[in-house]
C-alpha cells in the first residue's frame, strides 16, 4: 500500500476523514437522517497545528505552536487525495444522497499564511467533481484575524463556526465581536460556540449576552478537557 505521509500534510495524518487507519481505511461519520438534512459525508481537515491563541485547556492535539505550518504544495496533494476518495467513495452512494461537508480547523485555520490559497485550489479542484457531488466548507475558527485576511476567504466559505475563548486578551476578544459583526453584516452563515471556561465564567457569559443581543447563533460549551470537572461551572 502506499505511504500516503510524504504527500499530505502532517497535521492531517489523522484527520483526513475522522478517523484514520494505514492511510487507506476510514471511518466515516454520517448524520442521521432529518427532514431539513440530508446525510452528509463529513472530511474534517486540522490545516495547521499552529494557534495565535495559547489557551491553558488545550493540550498537544488542540494545539503545537512548536510545528511549522505545512506548505502550499502539500496542501494541495492533501486536497487530491481527500477528493479521490471521497469520489470513489460516492461512487457506492445513492444519487440523493451524495454530499460533502469539508470542516477546516486546527491549531487556528485562518492563522495559515497560505490559508486563502487553500480554499482558491478546494475550490477549483472541486470543479471536476461538482456533477457528482456537492460539497459545503465550513470553517472553525476562533476569528482572531484581520480583515484582510477574512475578506480573502470569506467568498470560499458556507458556513463559520467560531470558538470564543476566555482566555484571548482584551484586545483579540474585541476583535472577534468586531468580525462576528462584520461577517452578520456581509449575509455569512455564523455560529458562535462559547467555551464554558469556569475561571472566566463571568467572560464567557457576557459572550452569551453579546450573542443575543445581537442575534447570533451560539452554543456554550463544556471544557472537556479540564480534569475532575463534568460541570459548566
Amino acid at each position: 500500500s502506499r505511504d500516503w505521509s510524504s504527500d499530505v500534510c502532517s497535521s492531517d495524518l489523522f484527520v483526513i476523514i475522522y478517523s484514520y487507519n494505514k492511510y487507506l481505511m476510514f471511518t466515516t461519520v454520517e448524520p442521521a437522517i432529518a427532514p431539513s438534512q440530508r446525510p452528509s459525508f463529513l472530511l474534517d481537515w486540522e490545516v495547521t497545528l499552529r494557534c495565535n491563541l495559547d489557551c491553558s485547556y488545550c493540550n498537544e492535539w488542540g494545539h503545537d505552536n512548536s510545528t511549522m505550518h505545512p506548505e502550499l504544495e502539500k496542501c494541495k496533494k492533501t486536497v487530491d487525495f481527500m477528493f479521490e476518495y471521497v469520489d470513489l467513495y460516492m461512487t457506492y452512494k445513492a444519487k440523493w444522497s451524495r454530499s460533502v461537508v469539508l470542516n477546516m480547523y486546527g491549531g487556528e485555520s485562518l492563522f495559515h499564511p497560505d490559508i486563502a490559497e487553500i480554499y482558491q485550489v478546494i475550490k477549483q479542484k472541486h470543479m471536476a467533481y461538482e456533477d457528482k457531488w456537492p460539497l459545503t466548507i465550513n470553517t472553525t475558527t476562533n476569528l482572531v484575524a484581520g480583515r484582510k485576511v477574512i475578506n480573502k476567504v470569506m467568498p470560499y466559505i458556507d458556513y463559520w463556526t467560531v470558538s470564543y475563548h476566555t482566555e484571548a486578551n482584551a484586545k483579540q476578544k474585541k476583535q472577534v465581536r468586531d468580525n462576528l459583526l462584520y461577517l452578520q453584516s456581509k449575509g455569512a452563515n455564523v455560529k458562535v460556540t462559547v467555551l464554558m471556561n469556569p475561571s472566566l465564567f463571568s467572560d464567557a457569559i457576557d459572550m452569551i449576552e453579546f450573542c443575543k443581543a445581537n442575534k447570533l447563533s451560539y452554543l456554550p460549551r463544556q471544557l472537556d478537557q479540564l480534569e475532575g470537572s463534568n460541570r459548566l461551572d
